[in-house]
């Protein structure tokens, strides 16, 4: 009996694992095999759950003459996403598009994951691309596009407005208006319920937040928080979900208008999302409308396009008057800076020494620690000209990703700096990435999307951090940390002045010297780090948004002097 037939009888019976054995080596061996029978070792390793060998069969396959070579494509692309192997998938997505550019699910990967990959001459394309089209009002590219995505490249407002969810189905204003016109039992305590995913003091968002939860006034608030954690995100949790467990109501189970239900029940007077548009957001659940005043709050720099919520907790930096008619929520600005920050339960370990870290001892450190998604094009442009008029430096970044570090080399080299000036650093426990961070010089921001929490750090380790002015939300966080730690020197007011701050940083060692010496001083006396006066600022927000709801007038901007 042929190969051929021996195959077919195997797949026939459901002897997969059989057509796997036969048709492995030869195809593994190159050993001629077509189109047809390609597919079939494609189906059968399907079959007994080896996905990503099944994917690399279709691939192979859509590249043989006669084949259905976008449909084989699109499996593959399809199955690589199933075993989870991005930069497989990656590569199978642009295949699709160049067959199919319509394909939705392609390019939305392809576009997600293009700004992880850190090829910058890709980037720069796709990101060029996507902004005519976008500016041409392309459906298909604005339906394509994630938020937290797009306001790391893309810093105007005005396209930022009209890139739509993706996690919910967008708010009506009909549903909105019906939200604030029902009836409602307001009491003398103002109900606030915080909304989120992320209560674990390990996330970043409690890194800022938790020590607010502690300074709520429980004379004037009673505060609930409203938990839909995963699981593995609350096994990472050392001691606050324990401290605050009479707080925390799980919802995280429960079908959206049940979750909406139970918030409703228990009479909250304001609903602080404190996710917006970043991962994992439960946007239904907030455009439910389980409560008759709804805040955006911390998570997400920027409106929350297609969310229901009535304010915004802003300042005047991040959200100027001007930028109103970009934001369908009112602002609220706070009078330092949007962001909390807490002075009790956050790390700050003695550094470790350069030679621990792998750093140079006689070079000027300039460190990255944002997410690699937010290095644009823009942001290489100005850090490769900062490393080229300022020899004796070097750019530590952290970066994990084998893949996005050798794109990332191979353009630096192309930019013309020796890419030995480079040096990458994994992830790290907080304890230990705030203790590296005290070990470096200067902190290099990135833009249009600015470090957030990531700046903040770099400030508690006493690290001076060069920005410039921004255009959106997104981009103008730095500044708005910087100047409520008294540091308005360090924002610069465009690129090329970036560039010559970073430059003259580093060959000043006494004026950077005497910055650290500041930053130190302002870890106890700067607004930035005052988390009571922070508390006190957010709860007369707080009490303001209540009045004007209980007096039943609309949303409008306010302002806590």
């Amino acid at each position: 009996m042929s190969v051929s037939a021996l195959v077919m009888e195997k797949q026939k019976s459901g002897d997969f694992l059989g057509v796997v054995k036969l048709l492995k080596p030869l195809a593994d061996e190159g050993d001629g095999l077509d189109a047809a029978a390609l597919v079939r070792l494609a189906q059968s390793c399907y079959r007994i759950g080896h996905v990503q060998d099944a994917a690399s069969y279709y691939h192979r396959a859509a590249g043989m003459a006669g084949a259905p070579r976008q449909q084989l494509l699109e499996l593959a692309f399809t199955l690589f996403r199933q075993a989870k192997h991005k930069e497989l998938a990656f590569g199978a997505a642009r295949d699709v598009l160049e067959y199919n550019p319509g394909h939705e699910g392609a390019a939305r990967y392809f576009r997600h994951h293009v700004h992880y990959r850190l090829d910058m001459e890709e980037l720069e394309r796709s990101d060029g691309e996507a902004l005519e089209k976008i500016r041409a009002g392309d459906a298909f590219q604005i339906r394509t596009e994630l938020l937290l995505d797009h306001i790391a490249w893309c810093g105007d407002e005005a396209l930022n407005a009209l890139i739509q969810t993706q996690n919910g189905k967008t708010f009506s204003p009909e549903a909105r208006a019906r939200r604030r016109s029902r009836p409602h039992p307001f009491a003398d305590k103002i109900r606030v319920g915080y909304l989120s995913n992320d209560w674990s003091d390990e996330h970043a968002t409690l890194k800022l937040l938790q020590r607010v939860l502690e300074l709520h006034d429980e004379n004037t608030f009673e505060i609930t928080l409203f938990c839909y954690t995963e699981d593995n995100l609350v096994a990472t949790d050392r001691v606050f979900r324990e401290r605050f467990g009479d707080k925390i109501v799980r919802i995280g189970h429960l079908p959206t208008e049940d979750a909406a239900q139970l918030i409703k029940a228990r009479s909250i007077d304001i609903l602080v999302d404190l996710k917006g548009h970043t991962n994992k957001s439960w946007i239904d659940l907030v455009n439910a409308g389980p409560a008759p005043v709804q805040v955006a709050y911390l998570g997400y720099p920027g409106s929350g396009v297609g969310i229901d919520c009535d304010y915004i907790t802003c300042d005047r930096i991040v959200c100027p008057e001007t930028r109103a008619p970009f934001f369908h929520e009112k602002f609220c600005w706070l009078p330092d800076s949007y962001q909390p920050n807490d002075d009790s339960n956050r790390a700050l370990p003695p550094a470790p020494s350069r030679s621990q870290l792998g750093l140079p001892d006689e070079a000027t450190v300039l460190v990255s620690a944002n997410n690699v998604r937010k290095i644009s094009p823009e942001t290489f442009r100005l850090w490769m000209a900062v490393l080229a008029r300022a020899p004796r430096t070097v750019l530590w970044m952290v970066c994990n990703d084998p893949v996005a570090r050798g794109n990332f080399s191979r353009a630096v080299a192309n930019a013309g700096i020796a890419p030995e000036r480079i040096i990458y650093a994994n992830s790290a426990g907080y304890p230990a990435h705030i203790a590296r961070l005290r070990a470096a010089d200067i902190g290099l921001d990135t833009f249009p999307c600015n470090g957030h929490t990531t700046t903040s750090d770099k400030l508690w380790a006493g690290l001076p951090v060069v920005t410039k002015k921004g255009s959106n939300f997104s981009s103008r966080v730095s500044e708005s940390l910087l100047r409520a730690m008294q540091l308005p020197e360090l924002v610069a007011e465009n690129g090329d002045r970036y560039v010559d701050l970073c430059v003259e940083l580093a060959s000043d060692a006494e004026r950077l010297r005497a910055l650290k010496t500041r930053i130190e001083s302002g870890r106890t006396t700067a607004a930035l780090f005052d988390s009571r006066r922070y508390t006190r600022n957010l709860e007369r927000a707080f009490q303001m948004i209540h009045e004007r709801a209980k007096n039943g007038l609309e949303p409008a901007h306010l302002a806590v002097e």
